[in-house]
């Protein structure tokens, strides 16, 4: 572990969205030893007064090691040292390794690792747009010292990791964690055992922390590995998903979706919802089932995400939203009313949570009437067959795709009293239209409690 460069700016003058702003981030490389301060380093500008404290802030340094990925990510020739706004460019120090709360030598002065980089404009200024998005995401943000101890420091001075608290976080975690794993509140209590870690930071994170542990789901995206994969039919899979960390999932009710995200956190992402088919009683994973389109539009971007999502195997990884979207009620069931669902094709879906759902809480009848979609996923229909073999108040029907033997409100009102009944309805747009089109017109709309609409 070494010093390679140390580097110091003066205050000049940028323009940030037509505003102009001091900024000290442009430094270069100086020769021989330079003195440091309790607030930094002598002949170092300090542009203003910084919330969390200046002598928190006192020396930035910056892994050399990141400088090959940046050049690379942004097709640049080789940048030079203090590229980055740090003081201190170092090897041998990087984020995965280094703790809050070590203490080090640099020359003749003790540092302490006090906190990560949070990016701001001026970065962005000095690379180029967007890149403090790239930069966080990225987790090669580097770290500041405070000072324990003034001395000097300069090129090429060895660095000794002086003291270190094995249980206090990394600057990797910390920046993992507060940033974009804000919904665990695992890792959020693992924060606050950081080692003299400064008031400003312990009431963001206890802030996040509460919100953490009161939320039903969490903010922002989590990221999930696929730890099963199950062929459904020929062009449809069934994915689980798993928190990569080994956390808890949020609850959710059946019929809800998950949104999930490829491009990680670029701007470029791509989207698509799909609807949880799992047991919201079991809540080691998320299953979601994905169809292939026949010919994935370049111009629609769920198609692209569906194809990709078909074709994932054990061990990727995606990004997911919270649960989201709802029936109203949820179950249980409202008192007297039969809870009849109507799936087709895909449709079964969100269709089988829900079934599961009214099992769980010992709804004592319940009917899901099945048209087939064409290649329909036989493992969700066989566990549906299997909720309503297993629960005498329970009945499943399956109708065809032709026009005798299709479901229509005749046939649903053979086995159940349609005027008792709330309507759960998920399926391809044409067939949920035509079974709304038909319950309206039997003055029955008030009690279609959701429809969803595959394609």
């Amino acid at each position: 572990m070494r010093t390679l460069s140390v580097n110091l700016g003066g205050s000049r003058e940028i323009s940030i969205k037509h505003r102009p702003v001091q900024t000290s981030i442009y430094k270069a490389p100086v020769s021989g030893r330079v003195a440091v301060h309790r607030l930094g380093l002598a002949g170092d500008a300090r542009i203003e007064p910084r919330k969390m404290g200046l002598e928190h802030h006192a020396v930035y340094a910056y892994p050399y090691e990141h400088y090959a990925h940046w050049q690379r990510e942004l097709d640049h020739a080789p940048f030079p040292m203090g590229q980055f706004g740090e003081n201190l460019t170092v090897t041998g120090l990087l984020e995965d390794e280094v703790r809050i709360g070590d203490v080090l030598r640099i020359g003749s002065a003790v540092l302490q690792v006090a906190h990560p980089r949070i990016p701001c404009a001026k970065l962005n200024e000095r690379m180029g747009l967007h890149f403090s998005s790239m930069f966080m995401a990225s987790r090669k943000v580097g770290f500041y010292l405070r000072v324990l101890q003034e001395g000097d420091v300069g090129a090429n001075d060895p660095i000794e990791l002086l003291e270190r608290d094995p249980a206090s976080p990394t600057v990797e975690a910390f920046v993992r964690i507060t940033h974009y794993e804000y919904w665990d509140a695992q890792g959020l209590q693992h924060l606050l055992q950081a080692r003299d870690l400064m008031p400003a930071w312990r009431e963001t994170i206890e802030a996040k922390l509460a919100r953490a542990l009161t939320a039903d789901g969490w903010a922002g995206l989590r990221e999930f590995e696929v730890v099963r994969k199950e062929v459904e039919c020929e062009d449809t899979v069934s994915l689980y998903l798993q928190c990569i960390r080994g956390r808890p999932l949020a609850p959710f009710h059946g019929g809800q979706q998950l949104t999930v995200v490829l491009g990680g956190r670029s701007a470029h992402q791509q989207r698509r919802a799909y609807a949880i088919s799992s047991n919201p009683g079991d809540r080691s994973t998320y299953r979601i089932t994905v169809r292939r389109m026949a010919a994935p539009d370049h111009d629609q971007p769920e198609g692209i995400v569906s194809s990709r999502l078909v074709a994932l195997n054990v061990g990727e990884h995606v990004l997911c939203t919270a649960p989201h979207g709802a029936c109203a009620p949820n179950p249980p069931p409202r008192s007297g009313r039969i809870p009849v669902l109507l799936s087709q094709g895909l449709g079964i879906a969100p269709m089988l949570s829900v079934f599961y759902e009214l099992d769980s809480h010992q709804a004592p009848t319940a009917w899901l009437f099945h048209e087939s979609g064409g290649a329909d996923p036989q493992g969700l229909l066989r566990e549906a067959c299997a909720i309503a073999g297993r629960h005498p108040g329970f009945h499943m029907n399956k109708a065809g795709t032709g026009l005798p033997d299709r479901l229509d409100g005749e046939r649903i009102g053979r086995h159940v009293p349609l005027e008792q009944a709330d309507f759960y309805i998920a399926g391809s747009s044409r067939f949920v239209g035509r079974v709304v089109d038909e319950l309206e017109a039997a003055a029955l709309a008030p009690s279609i409690l959701m429809a969803q609409r595959f394609g």
